[in-house]
């Protein structure tokens, strides 16, 4: 606890930094964090927020298998449905198995 908000800070700077570079990859398509100018809440999470938190979802240009072989590759972020632990996480909602397909 004695550190906390200076793990959250961290976060929260990592997650805008990420936002920044994931915005200007040519092969994502979208990127939500209330922390880009870009977003379309982006002034109230401004007025609301002292920090834009450490969550960053996006989407990937391409169909279901592009993103597949994106999340496969990738290295640090652990593939997992919780934001419970402390590890980086990567989460695919059209795969995993809480997803519901009509």
């Amino acid at each position: 606890m004695k550190t906390l908000h200076l793990r959250v800070q961290q976060q929260s700077t990592t997650a805008s930094r990420m936002a920044e570079v994931l915005e200007a990859h040519p092969k994502v398509e979208r990127v939500y964090y209330p922390g880009l100018s870009s977003h379309p809440e982006h002034e109230l999470a401004k007025r609301q927020m002292t920090g834009f938190g450490g969550v960053v979802s996006f989407e990937i240009k391409g169909d279901l298998d592009t993103t597949i072989k994106f999340v496969d590759s990738l290295k640090i972020p652990y593939i997992a449905p919780s934001f419970g632990g402390c590890e980086s996480i990567v989460d695919q909602p059209a795969i995993m198995s809480y997803w519901y397909f009509p």
